[in-house]
């Protein structure tokens, strides 16, 4: 009988082939990861500011795992944009870091946020006072919120340190302690939460001072745990700039702008508005996340076409930028809601938070308008005890919608217009 030969693979070919089905395996596993991270709706806007020698940009991202906003200014300085984008940068990839790390518990009606938000103060021509807010969350029930501050001139084109504003020696923090203490006393919900030791530790180290200037005051920010348990969130003290004269650099001729919005100047006449027939069928047509300079007027010129009236719920951050984007809203005889100042998560912050967030944007939209905003939308339609609260002492009934025309999703008319014929009650419109 003919017994057939046994084949014997050489020992190197074999390890190849299981090698090679190893790195197949691990690379499938990486992409169903990674697909969890892709985007399904990114998008980067530039636009000119209401500041000179300022354009914002305003990047979005949302995937299945997180989303993300970041807004940044882009100067005519590569010295200033460095780095505030690197700061920035930093601050991304260590939450995407951190997103990768809990890809197994984000689930899809608890994703991850990343939400970097401007504020600006402008002393003069030429010097300003950024003010950016990361807040962050990637897992529990409470995000991180982080501050950074850049003061910059841009004559010289370059961010100034705080030795090119004031003397800081051991008399001038032992000047400004005390005031700091003070001002901390006056805030009723703060106080209780500062830790002594801490504040002092921090202090003694103006290297490493939060630091803005803008109208008549010099402010510190602490982040969130740097002076105070968790519940006081981040702190902003204000100190007044005459009780820091005797050392402020006499050389950098600085032009402080103390001037305070006019409300009686800024208040629009708005078009008679005739009452609505009880009996009558409407929908409520509504704009968030505005103004835009770009897309809002668009919508107004549409909105006037149909004599149509809607109502804009606003961002504190976009009307800082284009404020007469927002007053011709209200010029247009359209209504103006509040919709945070920069759009986070609410119900995932602490009380403090919350509160600076709805009443810090309520403060821009009527430094904008005249008119203080009556009605509140909660970002993302989070609500909770807390938020209900708040808004309850603001006297800002929260106000949500029946339809969403996903039009942030898809940026695509025909799919706008088939998400809304499918609905016939009440019509939610974004980035307007």
């Amino acid at each position: 009988m003919n017994r057939r030969k046994k084949t014997w693979w050489p020992f190197w070919l074999v390890g190849f082939i299981i090698l090679t089905g190893v790195i197949v395996v691990i690379n499938l596993m990486m992409q169903n990861v990674a697909s969890g991270n892709q985007s399904t709706s990114e998008n980067v806007d530039v636009s000119p500011s209401a500041y000179p020698g300022f354009n914002i940009e305003t990047r979005t991202n949302d995937t299945k795992n997180y989303i993300l906003s970041i807004s940044s200014v882009i100067a005519n300085s590569k010295e200033i944009n460095a780095p505030i984008q690197k700061w920035i940068n930093d601050q991304e990839r260590d939450f995407l870091v951190q997103v990768k790390d809990s890809a197994n518990t984000i689930k899809n009606d608890r994703r991850a946020e990343l939400n970097i938000t401007l504020e600006t103060n402008k002393n003069n021509d030429h010097l300003y006072s950024l003010v950016f807010t990361s807040y962050q969350i990637t897992g529990g029930a409470n995000g991180q919120s982080v501050i950074k501050t850049f003061n910059i001139d841009t004559a010289k084109n370059k961010i100034l340190n705080l030795s090119d504003f004031m003397t800081v020696d051991k008399e001038a923090v032992a000047h400004i302690i005390p005031i700091v203490q003070e001002e901390l006393k006056k805030q009723k919900t703060v106080h209780p939460y500062i830790f002594e030791e801490d504040l002092q530790k921090s202090l003694q180290n103006p290297a490493a001072w939060n630091w803005s200037i803008g109208k008549g005051v010099f402010t510190l920010y602490f982040n969130k745990y740097e002076i105070a348990a968790g519940a006081a969130g981040t702190v902003q003290v204000n100190i007044p700039l005459d009780s820091l004269q005797s050392y402020m650099k006499k050389d950098l001729h600085l032009t402080w702008n103390n001037a305070t919005t006019n409300n009686n100047e800024s208040k629009v006449k708005k078009p008679k508005i005739h009452p609505l027939d009880p009996k009558g069928k409407y929908v409520a047509l509504t704009f968030d996340d505005g103004p835009h300079p770009k897309v809002t007027p668009r919508v107004l010129r549409t909105l006037k076409e149909f004599n149509i009236k809607a109502t804009f719920f606003m961002l504190g951050v976009q009307v800082e930028y284009y404020p007469d984007v927002a007053k011709k809203v209200a010029e247009a005889g359209h209504e103006i809601g509040n919709h945070s100042k920069s759009h986070p998560n609410l119900a995932k912050m602490s009380m403090s938070e919350i509160r600076k967030q709805i009443i810090k944007s309520s403060d821009q939209i009527e430094a904008a308008t005249g008119e203080k905003p009556t009605l509140f939308r909660p970002p993302y339609g989070a609500i909770n005890d807390a938020i209900k609260k708040i808004t309850k002492e603001q006297k800002t009934p929260i106000i949500l919608w029946s339809v969403d025309s996903l039009d942030w999703k898809s940026r695509n008319a025909q799919a706008v217009n088939a998400e809304d014929e499918t609905h016939q009650t009440r019509l939610d419109c974004t980035y307007a």
